[in-house]
């Protein structure tokens, strides 16, 4: 008789502990002081670092727009996201609303920008 059936079994058991193991601390709510919503807002406990300032290269060409840079949350921790020129705005005009971060009472919670 092998030990084919063993081996695999334990095989199983370790990633079954391994999985519930992250699962316990980054489940579907993400690690301890996220909590995730049904409509896909991710809620953190803590507020994110202030804006950075930052020099404004400079612009590739007339029609070109400046989108902010902002702090996202990666589930773990904030990251900076690097502004940029949108070359092409949808449309002449076209105003950039940035990203924000917004406080409610349950906790912060990143409003995407948008075009005006």
């Amino acid at each position: 008789m092998t030990n084919k059936p063993i081996k695999f079994a334990a095989l199983i058991v370790a990633g079954t502990i391994v999985v519930a193991g992250c699962a316990g601390r980054y489940g579907p709510h993400g690690p301890a002081g996220t909590v995730a919503t049904t409509a896909g807002i991710v809620y953190v406990q803590t507020a994110p670092p202030p804006q950075k300032y930052v020099i404004i290269p400079r612009r590739p060409n007339p029609a070109a727009v400046w989108i902010e840079g902002y702090w996202d949350w990666t589930g773990v921790r904030f990251v900076w996201v690097d502004g940029y020129w949108n070359p092409n705005p949808p449309r002449a005009g076209a105003v950039w609303t940035p990203h924000r971060w917004v406080k409610t009472n349950r906790g912060w919670y990143r409003k995407p920008g948008e075009w005006r």
